[in-house]
């Protein structure tokens, strides 16, 4: 297919040698052949750039330098390239099978109004095999949801991204989804979902890790609350969503691992705690902490109907119960047991009570981002 549009897919990458070289392949096995393939790096120095090398002679061009982050790498590709079509593909992804951009390319040929075409992408999570497919037709009601199209398996007409003033850095992680509001909120009769797989994504990276998930989330509620001022569909799924995710990770590594959340504790020789919250996230969070030899010593709670209660032998206070000397002296750690994202307030209220010595807070979901 030589008449179709030129298509420019870029790469950014750093330090990913694990996964460059699928990615790399991916691209350069496609049968559509009015490519350009960029790859952008920001300085690796675990040997990224020795397999990028081994490709160069067919790779149309290769940058290698400091950037301010993956959306400084994709901006600096989008103003290198010279399709009239852009994808984003990230170095830990890989499209999946030779003929998907052909198959993009043959829908824009009929649609001529096209300013994007998307397909769908398979996450995997590789430590447990668990595979699954996304992707739908999104408009701007989906998108004030917080879902969007999967950017690994996109085309955007490079004047459209440059017009909407190509990702903005301010954000470190959504960027992404901004630049997708705004182009859905110009062009949403113009966009077009393709029901065919595209890329594999690989969960793990910058947008999918635990350790960001909540920097996603404040992000893009920040982004639709700039776009759709008073939404709030993502506000409302916000803590569902990340605390499913953490406990399935959880989950995974007590069944695949036998790992605690306990780890990172032990490392800093934490014996007993208290739990603040009395939930039964707090039950949960108590019992694996038990298993691995950590004492708790009681739950805290505002709640006065909570006061007194005793669940596995373990009482629930009120957290001014921390202001005895000899209850404080018991205890290394305060764990936040809650499913609300109360922590700030929790450490503001701790803070009134000038403790009469330095007590390590951490929530429940660190301790599940640290496990190890």
């Amino acid at each position: 297919m030589n008449n179709g549009p030129k298509i420019s897919i870029i790469t950014a990458c750093y330090n990913a040698k694990n996964t460059i070289e699928q990615t790399i392949q991916s691209v350069l096995g496609q049968t559509y052949e009015n490519i350009e393939y960029i790859i952008v790096d920001g300085a690796s120095t675990d040997g990224t750039m020795e397999i990028v090398e081994k490709y160069r002679d067919k790779v149309d061009v290769v940058v290698s330098e400091s950037d301010k982050g993956v959306y400084d790498a994709f901006n600096k590709g989008v103003n290198i390239a010279s399709g009239e079509y852009v994808m984003f593909l990230n170095a830990d992804d890989y499209l999946l099978g030779n003929g998907v951009i052909k198959q993009l390319a043959v829908f824009i040929n009929k649609k001529k109004d096209a300013v994007c075409v998307y397909g769908d992408i398979y996450m995997i999570n590789e430590s447990t095999g668990y595979k699954t497919k996304h992707g739908q037709n999104i408009n701007l009601n989906r998108l004030k949801e917080g879902i969007m199209p999967p950017h690994p398996a996109t085309l955007l007409l490079r004047e459209v991204i440059l017009a909407l003033g190509g990702f903005d850095l301010q954000y470190r992680i959504a960027a992404d989804f901004d630049l997708m509001a705004k182009a859905l909120q110009k062009y949403e009769n113009r966009m077009y979902h393709v029901p065919i797989v595209v890329t594999m994504f690989r969960l793990g990276g910058l947008s999918s890790n635990d350790s960001t998930r909540s920097i996603v989330l404040n992000e893009t509620k920040s982004i639709l609350n700039k776009h759709f001022p008073g939404n709030s569909a993502l506000v409302n799924q916000q803590v569902h969503d990340t605390n499913e995710s953490l406990l399935k990770k959880w989950l995974e590594q007590i069944t695949f691992h036998n790992k605690s959340i306990s780890s990172s504790l032990k490392e800093k020789q934490i014996k007993s705690v208290v739990i603040f919250g009395s939930e039964e996230m707090a039950l949960l969070i108590a019992q694996d902490l038990i298993n691995s030899g950590i004492q708790i010593r009681g739950y805290l709670d505002n709640n006065e109907l909570r006061h007194g209660i005793i669940m596995n032998n373990i009482e629930v206070y009120h957290p001014e119960w921390l202001l005895h000397i000899e209850n404080i002296k018991q205890i290394d750690a305060v764990i936040f047991g809650f499913q609300g994202f109360h922590e700030e307030a929790v450490k503001k209220q701790l803070d009134t009570y000038k403790l009469i010595k330095e007590i390590h807070c951490v929530s429940w979901r660190n301790l599940v981002h640290n496990i190890n």
